[in-house]
């Protein structure tokens, strides 16, 4: 999908929603407003969804309270797309602004998503050289150096 536009980012992420991919939505919001006021929204419902999968690994939880925080979490999370969606149309200066920030997202070096990178001999990784390297990630940004790290 071409995320060149708010408005087509922000149906990725209502897509995400209908995948029942939250943890993406999550991130995808969080990158989108990055450098909003918006952004402490989507860190606070980032936070609680993590406390909730949490709560749900340790067993501290009922499953019907788990659901019932999700369900918030989510409409919570689509309420800000709503109320973004409605600011966006009003306010031409934050169409441009966030016009901005989606093509400095989409365009930005050093970003990979959901992807296996295995390499042997010498790979460039935006402008500096990895020798003999594999590196399993869902997300990767702004790399500028990586000397003898181990991820395991």
């Amino acid at each position: 999908m071409n995320d060149r536009t708010p408005t087509q980012f922000m149906k990725k992420i209502r897509v995400l929603i209908i995948n029942n991919e939250l943890d993406e939505a999550l991130k995808t919001l969080r990158a989108f407003l990055n450098g909003s006021p918006k952004l402490n929204e989507a860190i606070q419902q980032s936070a609680r969804y993590q406390r909730v999968k949490e709560q749900i690994r340790l067993g501290t939880i009922r499953h019907e309270d788990a659901n019932v925080d999700i369900n918030q979490i989510t409409a919570s999370i689509l309420g800000l797309l709503t109320d973004l969606d409605e600011a966006i149309s009003a306010n031409t200066d934050l169409q441009e602004e966030t016009q901005q920030a989606t093509t400095k997202i989409v365009n930005s070096k050093n970003v990979v998503s959901n992807s296996t990178i295995t390499a042997g001999g010498n790979v460039h990784i935006g402008d500096k050289a990895v020798k003999n390297s594999t590196q399993n990630a869902e997300k990767i940004y702004n790399i500028d150096h990586i000397d003898n790290a181990n991820f395991s």
